[in-house]
């Protein structure tokens, strides 16, 4: 252990030197560019052509680096020279570096977006890597948006990236997106959705909204204003904005997420590309009826259809996009929504202490009823693909969202018959908590005395107990 320990400092210094090897080449690359774009200005300026030859004509603000760079999407009639240039000087904020902003965010910086800032409180994991495509294996535990900078930058050193290691609230929003243009809701929580849409109306930013979950994907422009586009017709048009359409939070329970009910890494990976799309066709001159305003994009990946559906228009009575708008600054999102904006900091205490138990007490019981006639019933609450990647030995699988009706009456009847103890099981201790006091409540009291809930679950349990058991 001694050496692993040791392995592992030297790795997260090196890691460290790299980093800012990498900055330092960074910058040095910067400065050459600028100092090769300064000599070609001087030499065009002396430069007399041989014979009266007609002299070497670029793009609109466009030097020759950039012509060959970008030369195959310059082509194109929708970008040429002047929507080139367009890219070269915006500046687009991305929301999220994970699953949605990894790609998003590459495809910009490859496109020539002149400067690209990325939001992220998190650091890399393991689970994060099969999608989350600027994050490297050396990368874990590096701060998220540290890493996807980094990378972001060896792909184009002529762009301006800049890393944000901040989780984004009401107190900061506001000055960090006042810096750019166009703003990607990569997020994968609600209360995030209503801040960015809040903040971009008030700052009237266009915000590219995607998500992703399982095998589906979904993506739509929220808060469009025409009066921005000299090549709208239309010149009053306001797009609707996240509240005319979701005026109202979801209950926190029918919310899902990829860390609880998975996701197909391509689902993002797709649906970020497409919001890279939808901000080069804005930045470039696209009206409201060639970008995805007032229609929402639909992706399953079970059959691989696509489909789009029409979104409300803008709401008059809207909260915050209307004429009389009630909301005229940013709230605290998480009480909006009662639900967390940190999934992972998710703490639930709907149980008493003594209802609870520690992993090395529960680890001692099973032992004990071992060696014994007793059983300690197990009751695994995650969902069937869960609990048959990873469970505890003996436990039985229950999952939460089926537990209701005849199957719930089924647990009630298990729970009598039990001659010793019964624990809920869950990943991180919250899901157990819900079905153990919903269990509390319905059956006899005779039989409460016996029930408790695994504090911290299955990763309390790898932690404390058995550090062979995977933590997902």
């Amino acid at each position: 252990m001694d050496r692993i320990s040791k392995l592992e400092k030297e790795i997260i210094d090196l890691r460290r030197v790299l980093s800012n090897k990498e900055k330092e080449l960074y910058e040095i690359k910067k400065e050459y560019t600028q100092q090769q774009a300064n000599i070609q200005i001087e030499l065009e300026t002396q430069y007399t052509p041989y014979n009266n030859a007609v002299k070497t004509q670029y793009g609109d603000n466009l030097p020759k680096w950039a012509v060959e760079r970008y030369s195959r999407q310059i082509l194109l009639p929708d970008i040429g020279v002047a929507g080139q240039a367009r890219l070269c000087s915006a500046k687009v904020l991305v929301v999220g570096a994970g699953g949605l902003g990894c790609p998003a965010a590459m495809y910009l910086a490859g496109a020539g977006i002149g400067e690209i800032g990325i939001v992220d409180y998190d650091a890399v994991e393991l689970t994060n890597i099969h999608r989350q495509i600027l994050h490297r294996e050396g990368d874990q535990h590096m701060s998220k948006a540290e890493s996807a900078a980094q990378t972001l930058r060896s792909i184009n050193s002529r762009i301006t990236i800049t890393p944000y290691n901040v989780q984004l609230a009401s107190s900061n929003a506001m000055d960090i997106a006042s810096r750019y243009d166009v703003v990607l809701d990569c997020t994968d929580n609600v209360p995030s959705r209503y801040l960015l849409n809040d903040l971009c109306v008030m700052s009237k930013k266009p915000l590219i909204s995607g998500s992703a979950l399982k095998m589906e994907g979904q993506l739509t422009v929220y808060g469009y204003r025409s009066e921005k586009n000299t090549n709208e017709k239309d010149a009053p048009y306001i797009g609707p904005c996240y509240r005319c359409v979701f005026p109202s939070p979801p209950p926190p329970e029918a919310v899902g997420s990829c860390s609880a009910n998975g996701v197909a890494g391509p689902v993002p990976g797709l649906i970020g590309c497409l919001q890279a799309l939808e901000a080069i066709k804005y930045i470039v001159g696209h009206t409201h009826g060639q970008l995805l305003v007032e229609r929402m994009l639909l992706f399953d990946g079970e059959d691989s259809s696509f489909r789009t559906v029409k979104l409300r228009a803008r709401n008059p009575q809207c909260a915050v996009c209307s004429e009389n708008a009630t909301i005229s600054q940013l709230v605290d999102y998480e009480a909006f929504c009662k639900a967390q904006a940190k999934e992972k900091d998710l703490n639930l205490h709907i149980l008493p202490p003594d209802s609870r138990i520690l992993p090395d007490q529960l680890a001692g019981k099973v032992n004990a009823d071992l060696n014994s006639k007793r059983r300690h019933l197990l009751v695994d609450v995650r969902s069937e693909p869960e609990f048959n990647m990873c469970r505890i030995d003996g436990a039985v699988n229950c999952p939460i969202d089926n537990l209701h009706g005849a199957r719930f009456e089924q647990l009630l009847e298990r729970i009598r018959n039990c001659n010793s103890e019964v624990t809920f099981i869950c990943r991180r201790g919250n899901d157990s908590q819900i079905v153990a006091k919903k269990v509390l409540e319905a059956i006899e009291d005779e039989h409460r005395s016996k029930i408790t809930d695994l504090t911290g679950g299955l990763h309390a349990w790898s932690k404390h107990v058995d550090p062979n058991f995977p933590v997902y």
